[in-house]
C-alpha cells in the first residue's frame, strides 16, 4: 500500500512538472523505441499462449501441469498488458 501511495504522489508531483513544458514529451527516437517495444511485447506474449497450447499434450502431473499453466498465463497477461499501456502512450504521444 506504501509504494502505490508513493507511486501517486510521484506521477501527481511530476505532472505539474510537465504541465508548463512546451517540448514533446517523446522525440521520433523515442516513439520508434516505444513502437519496438510493443512489437516486441506482444511476440513475447504471444510465444507464451502457444506455449500454453503446448502444455495440454506435455506429459507431467496434472498438479504441474496446472502450476506452469498458471504461470504462463500470468507472463502472457503481463506481457499483454505491456503492449497495451505501451500503445495507448504511443496513441497519445507520437501519433
Amino acid at each position: 500500500m506504501k509504494k502505490i501511495v508513493l507511486i501517486s504522489v510521484l506521477l501527481l508531483s511530476s505532472s505539474l512538472t510537465w504541465a508548463n513544458n512546451d517540448e514533446p514529451l517523446l522525440n521520433e527516437a523515442a516513439c520508434i523505441e516505444t513502437k519496438e517495444g510493443i512489437g516486441y511485447f506482444l511476440g513475447v506474449a504471444d510465444y507464451l499462449f502457444n506455449e500454453i497450447e503446448k502444455q495440454q499434450y506435455a506429459v507431467q502431473t496434472e498438479e504441474g501441469k496446472k502450476a506452469k499453466e498458471q504461470e504462463l498465463y500470468e507472463g502472457a497477461i503481463a506481457f499483454s498488458q505491456l503492449a497495451a499501456n505501451y500503445s495507448t502512450v504511443y496513441n497519445v504521444w507520437c501519433k
